[in-house]
């Protein structure tokens, strides 16, 4: 057990010490985004996009799609992993970060890789192109069950399904759970039940869980 926040704190700059470096770009995203956003801890971050990085580069996918881009971070994380031809459609349904969009354009070499939609996800997967080979669900907590409906039968065999914010900062162990957190915790249940899904919840930051299609 880590006895202090002090200690946790050390940990973590350890890891990131210990990890990958940051390209440039990522560094200065990830400054923009503390300095000019009300929720900057929405952000991926070091040591969770590095692991981003390093799921994708492992599947080599050749269409990822997220849903939450925010301010693009966790879009250029994932895209590292893009096959040669691949494409990442990352999808949010607030228009505000277009520019960070534009910065991301500007200075990140495999920017022609990202296509950035604006709306709904719920309208907008039914019109991508497929098989998706990697999903990163990171939108609205209360769709996750319907993000999950529209994607999964488009995966291929192998798809990474990562999604974030799965232990919603603990209330999923809560007996009485808000909207938010009852659909979570049944999202939860429904890929550990499932035929065709293996998956692992990883106790890092809010909770991210990681799952494989095996059907």
């Amino acid at each position: 057990m880590i006895p202090t926040d002090f200690l946790q704190d050390a940990l973590q700059r350890y890891c990131e010490q210990h990890s990958e470096a940051l390209p440039y770009y990522l560094t200065e995203l990830e400054r923009r985004t503390h300095r000019t956003t009300l929720a900057p801890q929405m952000i991926s971050g070091h040591l969770q996009g590095r692991l981003l990085s390093l799921l994708s580069r492992l599947r080599r996918p050749r269409c990822i799609v997220e849903i939450g881009t925010f301010t693009g971070y966790s879009a250029v994380c994932l895209s590292e992993g893009l096959s040669s031809e691949g494409i990442l459609h990352t999808i949010d349904i607030d228009d505000q970060y277009q520019p960070f969009y534009d910065y991301i354009r500007e200075q990140v070499p495999q920017s022609h890789q990202i296509k950035f939609h604006s709306g709904d996800a719920l309208e907008i997967i039914p019109k991508l192109q497929g098989p998706f080979d990697l999903v990163f669900i990171d939108g609205a907590k209360k769709d996750y069950l319907r993000y999950f409906e529209i994607i999964e039968e488009r995966c291929s065999p192998g798809c990474l399904l990562i999604t974030d914010n799965v232990l919603w900062s603990g209330k999923v162990l809560d007996a009485q759970a808000d909207k938010e957190t009852s659909v979570l915790k049944e999202y939860n249940q429904m890929l550990l039940h499932h035929q065709d899904w293996n998956v692992t919840i990883i106790p890092f930051r809010d909770g991210i869980s990681v799952a494989v299609k095996v059907n």
